[in-house]
């Protein structure tokens, strides 16, 4: 595997990537401040198709924008998720009357983000009373066999090759005219009608980490791992010695097609399905190499399997920087076509300026000799995005609409409301010395570090007025942009969910605009949120996660009871997630040997529990 880069840092090279991906479009503009590519010619009558990721899978997503594709890809640091305050400029950026439709690839991180951004997006079409735009959808791409359903469990199948290829398909069907909706089913039915399987000779090499191969994971020089994912996670089977091509290729089909498999069969080809074939190339497999794969897996669809594709796709769609892989992915159209009533080869067969899928044969006018101006693009996106927030009901200007309107009850005394932030804050901090020894036990050790962080960011915020004390969804909304700025990983994300809810359920709630919210509208809230959330995590409860703590509190709340009684409903469900076994989170990575772990809380939960607690303080 090779170490060797023309870039041995990481250091600017995302950004600089950025730059010569909008180079060969004229149709393309780069957002640089959040990684934000968009092309500049979509229609506002035509719904946006949006996606984004890590750095390091390119071409994907930078290199699938443009007409007939997707319109706006937003790009994280190198396989690290982009944040909600990314995609939400992303969703300003695309230009459209019509919707957003996400195309997400099945990764916590990613799956997170981009919900708080949708929900974002539609706490400010309530705010702004936009009853004409088509909404916002998100189709989560999983298609992993190697992932069975054993071992995925609530997660479910990860992402792979039909991420580019929905990209393609999804942005033909904007291109048609195709509402939020109908895109929306025909992306769903797409993934539940693919499958995809990736080996790989080894892992790749990410600019910057040590050479030498015991210390980046490298994989021993003859061998190679089936179902590798696309962000150097190991594959489920590691072989010692990589198996002729043949016999490797056989193997790979076999995970997809032997309907005798109960973990990994996921659909019934018939012979008559005419299957698409899309090959993905990992980044380091040559051109010379990729093309007899193609043959290989094509000729033993037809001589195993008595299967001929309808079409077949090969190139470095969405790579792992210069993993020696390659993926297989197999397509069932004509089911996709039956259950939607849209002809799938149509829309693959439809044109497209998106440089990865075809190249770009339009759009470049005249030869002028004159290089293109950065500066005058840079103030273009600047000028778009100001331009889009005057207008109101902007994402990334949802700041400023929401308390410009004011939407929604307001808070009976502003001065209580900044002593419960405060207390809760308080109360977090104090809690972190706990925390952080029992996440020591069951995690990596910062869950009580990460608390405590974004408690002070709350303090400060709250004391320099940055926080909404006198509108009640401003104060969630404000607050939520706090810990989305303060709080990161997965908790940091699914706070930031909640508190988004919580702006949705209280101006779409029993209150009334301009009248003080009570028990009643914070109670409804509250349990709106959780709701909500519920829809962007499989933790419930029983799993050994914060949500032991949140669920039995908002319920309580929900059903008319008082926040005393929330409170030890938390507490109960901290105290019980002693006595369970983790199923979510890092702590599933524990052993069930480790004692230790049964002899202490959930940290996370734990900071739920302090979080009401300090509320509770402030108004007893």
């Amino acid at each position: 595997m090779a170490t060797k880069h023309f870039f041995d840092s990481p250091d600017g090279l995302v950004d600089k990537t950025l730059r010569g991906a909008v180079a060969v479009n004229p149709a393309l503009r780069l957002y640089r401040p959040h990684k934000v590519i968009y092309d500049c010619t979509h229609s506002n009558s035509k719904v946006a198709i949006i996606a984004g990721g890590g750095a390091g899978h390119e071409p994907g997503q930078a290199g699938l924008v443009g007409r007939g594709m997707l319109t706006a890809a937003i790009s994280g640091d190198i396989f690290a998720s982009p944040s909600a305050a990314q995609i939400c400029s992303g969703l300003d950026l695309a230009n459209t009357d019509k919707g957003v439709v996400f195309i997400i690839n099945n990764y916590t991180g990613d799956q997170l983000h981009f919900g708080l951004a949708a929900e974002k997006a539609r706490a400010a079409l309530a705010i702004s009373g936009n009853k004409t735009s088509g909404g916002v959808e998100s189709v989560t791409v999983a298609d992993d066999v190697a992932v069975g359903r054993a071992k995925g469990g609530l997660v479910g199948r990860r992402g792979l090759g039909m991420n580019p290829f929905s990209c393609k398909v999804l942005g033909a069907a904007s291109e048609r005219g195709l509402s939020v909706k109908e895109i929306k089913s025909l992306g769903d039915t797409l993934i539940a009608n693919s499958v995809t399987i990736g080996t790989s000779l080894d892992h790749c090499h990410v600019p910057g980490r040590p050479k030498k191969k015991e210390e980046w994971g490298g994989l021993p020089d003859e061998a190679c791992e089936i179902g590798m994912g696309i962000h150097n996670e190991p594959g489920f089977k590691r072989l010692d010695q990589t198996p002729a091509p043949e016999k490797l290729v056989a193997e790979m089909l076999k995970y997809m097609l032997d309907a005798n498999d109960d973990d990994r069969h996921f659909i019934d080809f018939e012979k008559d399905d005419a299957p698409i074939v899309f090959i993905n190339n990992l980044g380091g497999v040559s051109q010379l190499e990729l093309f007899a794969l193609v043959d290989e897996t094509v000729e033993q669809l037809d001589k195993t399997y008595g299967l001929h594709p309808a079409r077949v796709y090969a190139n470095a769609y969405m790579t792992s920087l210069n993993a020696p892989g390659f993926g297989i992915t197999l397509v069932k159209h004509k089911a996709v076509t039956r259950e939607t009533k849209v002809d799938l080869l149509e829309l693959l067969d439809a044109p497209t300026d998106a440089y990865a899928w075809t190249g770009v044969k339009s759009g470049w006018g005249n030869p002028s000799g004159q290089p293109r101006d950065r500066d005058a693009e840079a103030k273009e996106a600047s000028d778009r995005l100001a331009a889009r927030r005057a207008q109101g009901g902007s994402v990334s200007g949802l700041d400023e609409d929401a308390k410009e309107k004011q939407e929604g009850p307001i808070n009976a005394d502003p001065e209580v409301v900044k002593k419960v932030l405060l207390s809760a804050a308080e109360a977090a901090i104090a809690a972190e010395p706990s925390m952080t020894r029992h996440d020591t036990i069951v995690g990596d050790g910062d869950a009580g570090e990460t608390l405590a962080q974004v408690a002070k960011a709350v303090q400060a915020a709250v004391k320099k007025g940055e926080v909404d004390l006198n509108n009640a969804a401003g104060t969630c909304l404000t607050l939520g942009n706090v810990i989305e700025s303060h709080m990161g990983g997965t908790s940091g994300a699914i706070y930031a969910l909640y508190f988004a809810g919580l702006v949705q359920g209280l101006v779409g709630g029993p209150g009334k605009p301009g009248q003080p919210a009570g028990e009643k509208e914070w109670s409804h809230a509250a349990k709106a949120a959780l709701e909500n959330l519920k829809t962007y995590t499989p933790a419930r409860e029983g799993h050994r996660t914060l949500m032991d703590s949140l669920i039995p509190a908002c319920d309580a709340l929900g059903s008319g009871k008082s926040l005393s009684d929330a409170t030890k409903e938390a507490e109960k469900g901290c105290e019980g997630t002693k006595k369970l076994v983790p199923r979510l989170g890092r702590a599933t990575y524990q052993g069930s040997d480790n004692k230790e772990m049964y002899q202490v809380p959930d940290p996370g939960a734990e900071g739920v529990v302090a979080i009401f607690q300090g509320i509770l303080k402030a108004l007893q």
